[in-house]
């Protein structure tokens, strides 16, 4: 580890222990620091939690002109606190209760909206805007050099004397963050990964940190990085094997994080609230049943209904986990921004998690009142054409009946089904509609078969609605063979009874899925409309422009026709008149106009 350094007249590999002088500054800066310490006006901790060299020497010139600037005092100056400028522009008693409360855009809750901001700083803004284009306008506008780009080259000699040391970390590290690109050449695996570690060790909240490379030097890096990335190459597979992905290329990583790592990122988040969520809506309608059944545990539903929920209420959960897209591939790489929402932590604040345990309750709610109460009390006793309505024997309705614990629970089981399903679709950015018939080869749809396919009904309709039809009636038939299989003997012939001799259940099936999903849309709507997240407003920016780009490709293929002009032989010695048809307006054409 010890530091390396060329030397250009022999060509050989030189070793030095010597302190540069350029470092000795850093006693006088550890001399400061130690009497700000014992007076009191600073602790250790303060100097690790604070914010690093907010503050430079032209901005210190900018405030005073006299002031005598030391660049050991200057590094100090964002270490004590106060000492930064207070940069909070926004007045925090312009949010609203809802701002405070209801909103989920962080930006929104903290008021740093142009709406919050103080009255005093727009003038100041408008004015300097103003300043700025008179400026232009007279050609005195002069380059501001404060705005430049920085970079910093260290190299391992360098680091050599500097890591190990907390104070000297910490001034590199004030340094470093002010550059935007930072280069460390000639340096060993050690000190790569001790550079990675100073990045995790000075920021708080501890950022995620990222660590690409593509040969064995490099595997100390990429393993003291949150995420480590292994590029396989000349250079063999060691950095690969050490890796948690592994890409072919370095051009590769903008989409590995820009567009595979956020949609992975968003398609975890919303599996995992969903995973609570259906779990949560089954276990709280039990709950709220024990009050009737005199907290004896006898549960609502069939024992073998609840042990096929995490298929059949899964199975559309999964295809969303793998197909979902919050905007697509092309938009994303045009606005690289959106990524951020990603590193904020959008979808799985603290908010965003109440927001669906509220939606738990109200779900809860819909399913067991709007279910239990119409079944209530003779209420499940309903005409049907293969009940009542047959006059079997009008003594003993016999299949009209419905108040048993088992057709009821089927019933509310249902619904709670069809809701979940209900959800998925409402919560999809993207729903894959696909090509029907499937079989049919399209041009415009690259790929083969598996392309074309419809995945998110399939998961729904199919592998969710379609085998929950299916387990239905293939268990009533065990059911009904309870010699063979006593563990089925409760569920004798309760769907035939259920779906097929009852009116109510269908209405029920119909009228409370719609309840309760009518809740989630009138939130959404209402928060997408007056409160959305920075997600939102880019998806219906990239909605409109994908309606945009399809009407000007259905006008490409169906064009307007062209005014065809009409001839009409006249016997005038002037010969033939030419007459034009008259030109149409758009409307009366009915060809859609776009403005460009």
């Amino acid at each position: 580890d010890d530091p390396i350094a060329a030397d250009p007249s022999s060509g050989e590999l030189v070793v030095s222990d010597e302190v540069p002088v350029v470092f000795r500054k850093g006693s006088s800066a550890r001399a400061m620091l130690d009497i700000q310490k014992a007076t009191g006006r600073m602790s250790g901790s303060e100097i690790r939690t604070l914010s690093l060299a907010q503050m430079t020497s032209e901005e210190l010139q900018l405030t005073s002109e006299d002031r005598i600037v030391d660049e050991d005092i200057l590094s100090l100056e964002s270490f004590v606190p106060g000492g930064a400028k207070d940069s909070s522009d926004f007045d925090k008693k312009r949010r609203n209760i809802l701002e405070r409360i209801f909103a989920v855009d962080s930006d929104v809750r903290h008021g740093r909206l142009r709406k919050h901001v103080k009255k005093e700083r727009l003038a100041a803004i408008a004015e300097q805007q103003a300043s700025s284009t008179s400026e232009k306008d007279t050609g005195d506008d002069k380059e501001d050099s404060f705005d430049k780009p920085r970079a910093l080259v260290i190299e391992g000699a360098a680091l050599y004397h500097l890591l190990g040391d907390p104070l000297l970390e910490e001034i590199l590290f004030g340094v470093a963050s002010n550059c935007d690109s930072v280069i460390a050449c000639r340096v060993s695996p050690k000190q790569k990964a001790l550079v990675v570690k100073l990045v995790r060790n000075n920021v708080s909240p501890e950022p995620v940190t990222l660590a690409i490379g593509d040969g064995a030097n490099d595997v100390g890096m990429i393993q003291e990085a949150h995420v480590g990335v292994g590029i396989s190459g000349l250079e063999g597979q060691q950095a690969v094997n050490a890796s948690d992905f592994a890409i072919a290329q370095f051009r590769y990583l903008e989409e590995l994080l820009l567009i595979h790592g956020r949609w992975n990122f968003y398609r975890m988040s919303v599996v995992v609230l969903f995973s609570f969520y259906k779990n949560a809506i089954m276990a709280g309608t039990i709950i709220i049943f024990a009050k009737r059944n005199l907290y004896s545990g006898t549960p609502l539903f069939d024992q073998w209904a609840i042990a096929v929920l995490n298929f059949v209420a899964g199975m559309p959960i999964g295809f969303l986990g793998v197909f979902d897209r919050y905007l697509e591939k092309d938009y994303i790489l045009k606005h690289p921004e959106v990524y951020a929402s990603g590193r904020n932590n959008e979808l799985l604040t603290v908010r965003t998690t109440l927001r669906w345990i509220i939606m738990v309750f109200v779900h809860v709610f819909t399913i067991y009142y709007l279910t239990l109460a119409p079944q209530a009390e003779g209420g499940g006793i309903t005409p049907a054409f293969s009940g009542l309505m047959s006059n079997y024997d009008k003594d003993f309705p016999g299949d009209g009946e419905g108040g048993d614990l088992t057709s009821i629970g089927i019933v509310a089981y249902s619904n709670m089904i069809l809701l979940l399903g209900y959800k998925v679709l409402y919560e999809s950015k993207s729903i894959i509609h696909g090509q029907l018939p499937s079989c049919n080869r399209n041009k415009e749809v690259e790929g083969g078969i598996a392309n074309r396919l419809a995945y998110t009904w399939i998961g729904v309709l199919g592998l969710s609605y379609g085998f929950y039809l299916f387990f239905l009636y293939t268990y009533q038939e065990y059911g009904t063979n309870y010699e063979s299989f006593p563990l089925f003997f409760n569920y004798v012939k309760v769907t035939m009874h259920v779906l097929h001799t009852r009116s109510m259940t269908w209405m029920l099936l119909i009228l409370v899925p719609i309840a309760g999903i009518s809740f989630d849309v009138i939130g959404k709507v209402f928060s997408n409309m007056y409160y959305p997240t920075q997600t939102q407003i880019h998806l219906e920016i990239a909605s409109k422009k994908m309606a945009a780009a399809k009407r000007r490709a259905r006008e490409e293929r169906h064009p307007p026709p062209a005014a065809v002009p009409d001839v009409a032989q006249d016997s005038s010695p002037l010969g033939p008149v030419q007459v034009s048809a008259p030109q149409a307006s758009p409307q009366e054409s009915g060809f859609e106009v776009t403005q460009v």
